[in-house]
């Protein structure tokens, strides 16, 4: 992976409103995960037009929280967007809150969408730079402007930090 800089950054409470799924690494990497149906499910059923009260058009974004322990238990991911407020949403729509936290900004390397995402993640996974100070309380991703196209992105994961 090309060397990326990483800054240090203080977010305040972010709600988010979308799909979510149960799973772990361990699942993920054998091939019984949720998350590659999540996003299929978040592209085929047009689920970001579905989301009212978005704070910006023009990104989504995804969470992980509800960590059972660290990166080797349970999770929940959420595939969404930032919103103002929720109000009433639909029955397979729903929504999480994440405390104002620190984060650490990991902007991923330009490429297919999603090669670079995994590629980031096994090296946050890896080095232990990242592993320390992390909160396990909810780690971000962000695609904004730069990761339209499917086969030429960029995006950024904000690791929450104690």
């Amino acid at each position: 992976m090309e060397n990326t800089t990483q800054k240090k950054i203080h977010l305040e409470n972010i709600t988010l409103v979308g799909i979510k799924a149960r799973t772990s690494n361990a699942s993920e990497m054998t091939g019984k995960g949720k998350i590659a149906g999540l996003w299929q499910r978040f592209w085929e059923e047009g689920i970001l037009s579905q989301i009212s009260g978005r704070t910006n058009l023009s990104e989504f974004m995804v969470t992980y929280t509800e960590f059972e322990s660290d990166e080797n238990g349970e999770y929940t991911i959420l595939i969404g967007a930032a919103v103002d407020s929720v109000g009433t949403l639909p029955p397979h729509l729903t929504s999480v809150t994440i405390p104002a936290s620190n984060y650490i900004q990991v902007p991923t390397p330009w490429g297919p969408i999603a090669e670079i995402g995994l590629e980031t993640w096994k090296t946050i996974w890896s080095e232990d730079n990242y592993k320390k100070n992390r909160s396990y309380v909810a780690d971000l991703e962000v695609y904004g402007l730069n990761a339209k196209d499917p086969n030429h992105s960029q995006f950024d994961i904000f690791l929450g930090i104690n």
